[in-house]
């Protein structure tokens, strides 16, 4: 009897050991699965993102190339290309589709810069270059929109931008919209727009005291064209007729101003105590800027408003502030005439694409001075504009 019950007691020892294995085993199978479904996952996750990054840079390149492009075409409209470069070609590959603002997709093909296979360029380094080729990179499309309907910038607290104003047809008026919700201070986020004062007060604070970050920066603006031709002369004075070649006007941001200007108030000609209040949103609920205002432009000097060559000087004071600025004839827009193109790229690696789009400034079309001094102390300095030579005396003095 005593031998019975102890066969019984190993039996039952022995199920129990082999349950215990069963569920371990059956535990590091679910870890081991887990994990392995973690590092596909991880893997996956790196693959797609290098792709990503891939594509990303391929359409980079297409941006590169558009550049070299516009770059031509400049040295074509200046006389300067090479003789090499076929200037018609250029013309008629950025020449926009009917009915389009932008070219075809394979523009830069057209132009003859590129070599296409598939309605694709591929990214290499050179044409013999076929490791490159190897990593399946192209860009599918860039399309270039050489007239704009806008022209967008950046500006630092009491940054200053120059923008050639020239449109493809006769403008009578710009709209300056400016500060957005990337403006606002993110130590907060809180995205409401404040103002420095209210009502008629319009003072000018210290810098940095009374001026908080959500407080739309104080914009001036300061115009300078010429006709068809001027004299040194012409950007003294205004003349009768509403007629003047430089003027500037303090943009002052308000919830209680006005949204339309005219340069004719620049306050040199008509001096006043205050700048000009111009109405500005509490919130970017009803648009991307919080203020924007219309200014009327007054006629240049020789009165020739068919071939206004102008510029747009704009300072942000107090704060920096995203801007946008728009032409128009009456309550007509009008496109910028090369001066901000746009280039549109897509590019491929592998089975992923990505777009981006870039604004293309080119130096050399306007070249001006900006911050020539940085100094502690005093300053003497002498200064002479002159077109005769015996009008120049390099023995002048000056006593600081």
């Amino acid at each position: 009897m005593m031998a019975k019950q102890h066969r019984t007691s190993v039996g039952q020892s022995g199920a129990v050991s082999l349950f215990v294995v069963i569920f371990a085993a059956l535990l590091m199978m679910i870890v081991t699965v887990s994990f392995v479904q973690l590092m596909v996952k991880d893997q996956e996750q790196a693959t797609s993102s290098d792709l990503s990054q891939s594509a990303y840079d391929s359409a980079q390149a297409g941006v590169e190339d558009a550049k070299r492009l516009l770059l031509l075409d400049q040295q074509c409209r200046n006389n300067t290309a090479p003789a090499s470069v076929n200037c018609a070609t250029i013309e008629t590959a950025l020449t926009a589709e009917a009915g389009q603002s932008t070219t075809s997709c394979d523009v830069l093909s057209k132009a003859g810069l590129v070599g296409q296979t598939n309605d694709e360029t591929v990214i290499q380094q050179n044409e013999g270059d076929n490791n490159s080729a190897s990593l399946n990179q192209a860009y599918t499309c860039v399309k270039v929109a050489v007239n704009t309907d806008d022209y967008k910038g950046t500006l630092t607290a009491d940054g200053s931008g120059i923008i050639p104003i020239r449109g493809v047809g006769e403008f009578d008026s710009v709209e300056l919209s400016w500060f957005s919700h990337d403006d606002v201070s993110s130590a907060t986020g809180d995205q409401t727009v404040g103002f420095p004062t209210t009502g008629a007060d319009v003072s000018l604070p210290r810098q940095g005291t009374k001026w908080q970050s959500n407080y739309p920066s104080l914009m001036r603006t300061q115009l300078m064209q010429m006709g068809g031709g001027f004299k040194l002369s012409d950007f003294d004075d205004s003349q009768a007729g509403n007629k003047s070649n430089a003027n500037t006007l303090f943009l002052y941001p308000s919830a209680t101003g006005v949204a339309n200007e005219d340069f004719a108030l620049d306050a040199r000609r008509s001096p006043t105590n205050t700048p000009h209040q111009v109405k500005c949103n509490t919130s970017f609920i009803d648009g991307e800027y919080a203020c924007q205002a219309t200014i009327k432009l007054p006629a240049p000097i020789d009165g020739n408003t068919v071939d206004r060559n102008a510029y747009l000087r704009l300072t942000s004071l107090y704060n920096g502030a995203h801007y946008k600025i728009r032409l128009k004839k009456g309550a007509t827009y009008v496109q910028f005439n090369q001066v901000q193109p746009l280039v549109d790229a897509t590019g491929r690696a592998d089975n992923v694409f990505r777009r981006i789009q870039a604004r293309i400034e080119l130096a050399g079309n306007f070249t001006y001075p900006e911050v020539a001094i940085d100094m502690q102390g005093n300053l003497c300095k002498n200064f002479s504009v002159t077109d005769k030579d015996a009008d120049f005396s390099g023995t002048t003095t000056c006593t600081p």
